[in-house]
């Protein structure tokens, strides 16, 4: 088990600013990663698992509107930074507003073959800034290794995040998350792919706004990972697509889609598949 700790200093530096404080922001510090941690026996080809056991948001958080930033930006009339306050398992928006505490990790992932990755934008199959709310303790990441040991880091932090991250900012904090790693050898994985105890999610990409080519990138993975890692054949891959897959938005870095199937449907499928090989 590793433990990562995030650090407040990006966002502390903009309460500090005063009324100038988007004159302060830094993207250079504001999406900051902790890392990177180097896993034994990783070599390029394999894969990476992520296992999240906890993720532990600081005793506050804050969100901001930042002009010209985030679809809703148009709307506000003014630039907006509040320090939003967590106590007793829920996030406090304001005196009289709250929702429970749903911590998830914003950014994360492997160090890239060669040149480097950013921590905004875009996103990239071994590592980036994908904002999905699956990305939560009890939930396992895999990605696709690039270099040998893999290179793991991880930041972005937030206490809640709606689907989508809708405006661009979450209610971000920092805090510590502890993650287990392991190595699955010559896994064949093109892109990242979320596990949680109910679904499983293929991960598709594309440039911003594209979110025709990154639906078509999400169930290409999800259409190899039914016919070569679960058996399907294409033609009951094909149905299964019809009758059970979801399409949901990730976050806005890019276009980034999500395609995921019930594990409960094809827990089933192997079960009966079990049952008739012991009868033959």
């Amino acid at each position: 088990m590793v433990r990562f700790e995030t650090s407040p200093l990006p966002a502390e530096r903009l309460f500090a600013a005063g009324d100038g404080w988007v004159d302060a922001v830094d993207v250079r510090l504001i999406n900051a990663v902790t890392g990177p941690v180097y896993i034994e026996g990783v070599e390029p080809g394999d894969a990476v698992s992520v296992e999240i056991l906890e993720v532990v948001p600081l005793d506050w958080g804050w969100n901001a509107n930042i002009p010209g930033f985030g679809i809703l930006s148009d709307n506000m009339q003014h630039p907006l930074l509040r320090r939003i306050p967590i106590r007793d398992g829920r996030v406090w928006l304001n005196e009289a507003l709250s929702m429970p505490v749903e911590p998830m990790i914003g950014c994360l992932g492997l160090a890239p073959a060669r040149g480097t990755t950013s921590t905004l934008q875009p996103p990239y199959p071994w590592a980036g800034n994908y904002d999905l709310k699956q990305v939560r303790p009890g939930s396992t990441i895999l990605f696709p290794a690039q270099v040998r040991g893999g290179l793991f880091s991880l930041g972005d932090l937030h206490a809640a995040m709606g689907d989508g991250e809708a405006t661009s900012v979450s209610i971000e904090c920092a805090g510590a998350a502890t993650v287990r790693l392991g190595v699955r050898k010559r896994l064949d994985l093109q892109m990242p792919r979320v596990e949680t105890p109910e679904r499983i999610y293929t991960i598709g990409l594309a440039e911003q706004c594209d979110y025709a080519a990154a639906r078509r990138h999400a169930c290409d993975q999800m259409f190899h990972y039914l016919t070569a890692e679960r058996g399907l054949t294409a033609e009951d891959a094909y149905i299964l697509f019809s009758a059970a897959v979801d399409l949901t938005f990730g976050g806005p870095a890019a276009a980034v889609v999500l395609a995921s199937v019930p594990l409960d449907v094809l827990a089933e499928r192997d079960t009966i598949g079990e049952t008739e090989g012991r009868r033959a």
